[in-house]
């Protein structure tokens, strides 16, 4: 991969970064290691690479991913991690929320494109390896495959790196490797890849164990266009699974408090985001909620989208741990924020935009999903 034609020299990261986060990995050499990469596109193709990395260095890896409406703050996905046998720990794309301590005692190092210290960022302690602050803001999975270079070789992976970078920025994203590591991968069969990574995230049975072994098994993306590893067809289940919800779901008809648009449904499916993104582009005036009764029982898991500036935050209030993110899609920038809530706080946080006359009966689960 060429990883020049940039203006910042030490893009993707400072090589005195990357030197210290190579030498946590040689020093695992021979030790149990948890790897936990996000269960995104972007975070599995980084875990792979990791899982490679530390292989060749003769450390015994094992990958662990949240489940179900969990992240890296939840409690059962603590409780999982604090039973693993492990030495070490590597957190891939999933950084940059950190409420506190994970697993205390425990060497870890995190890969992320994100640099937040502090109040609710990194604790002490915790090895960071961040692309922040040097243009372009590398994806974790090249971040990582930069990282990882100097203990594999590299050619054989690089298509997972332009995976990554395909599932977090999109195929034209202005990174100065990416049109000839997409020629060399093939710009179809990774945009084809990344379609099926994502539909296992979003699956009702979420398949993201399934598409980590998928990439673990495959030597290139045309693998898995072409369907030559195991798994792969059940990968193109859960893609037309959530599709036939994605359609079911925006055909919600919306409620209206001023600007604010609200599509409630129920779905055991994770297309909330998906469904804000259609009705956003129907109503680029409005900020879109699309909330899902039906993901996680016992709470309303929604995405606000908004084409223009607004405080999603302040929309969505204090007590809600929702994230803010600015995207770039077709040179136009979207304003997305995302979170969950039990039902009572969700009606509540509705009832302070201005939606009056809801009651407990419209967040009922109904748990929706194609058979």
């Amino acid at each position: 991969m060429l990883l020049g034609h940039t203006r910042d020299a030490s893009w993707p990261a400072p090589e005195p970064a990357l030197a210290e986060a190579r030498r946590f990995l040689e020093d695992c050499r021979g030790k149990h290691v948890l790897v936990v990469p996000h269960p995104t596109a972007d975070g599995l193709a980084s875990g792979v690479l990791m899982l490679r990395a530390l292989q060749s260095l003769g450390a015994r890896p094992t990958a662990r991913l949240p489940g179900k409406g969990e992240d890296l703050h939840s409690e059962t996905f603590l409780e999982r991690l604090g039973t693993a046998p492990a030495e070490a720990l590597v957190v891939l794309d999933m950084g940059s929320r950190w409420g506190g301590p994970l697993l205390p005692g425990l060497p870890t190092l995190v890969v992320d494109r994100h640099d937040r210290r502090g109040a609710n960022g990194f604790p002490p302690g915790v090895q960071v390896l961040s692309a922040h602050g040097h243009e372009p803001v590398a994806n974790t999975s090249v971040l990582t495959y930069v990282l990882m270079s100097p203990f594999v070789v590299p050619g054989p992976l690089e298509w997972l790196a332009a995976l990554g970078t395909v599932a977090a920025l999109g195929p034209d994203a202005p990174m100065p490797f990416l049109k000839d590591a997409l020629r060399r991968a093939k710009r179809t069969a990774v945009v084809e890849t990344v379609s099926l990574l994502n539909a296992a995230t979003r699956s009702h049975r979420v398949a993201t164990p399934l598409a980590m072994q998928v990439l673990l098994r495959a030597g290139s993306a045309s693998d898995i266009l072409e369907s030559r590893v195991l798994g792969v067809d059940a990968l193109r289940d859960c893609r037309l699974e959530v599709q036939r919800e994605v359609v079911r779901c925006a055909k919600t008809p919306p409620r209206f408090a001023g600007k604010v648009a609200l599509l409630l449904f129920s779905s055991e499916t994770q297309v909330h985001p998906l469904v804000a993104v259609r009705w956003a582009q129907r109503m680029p005036d409005h900020v879109v909620i699309a909330a899902n009764t039906g993901y996680v029982p016992g709470r309303v898991d929604f995405t606000l989208r908004s084409r223009a500036p607004v405080n999603l935050t302040g929309l969505i209030g204090s007590g809600e741990r929702a994230t803010l993110e600015e995207t770039s899609e077709e040179g136009d920038v979207r304003h997305v924020a995302s979170g969950h809530l039990p039902p009572p706080d969700f009606l509540r946080m509705l009832e302070g935009m201005g939606f009056r006359g809801l009651n407990d009966r419209d967040v009922e689960r109904r748990g929706v999903a194609p058979g």
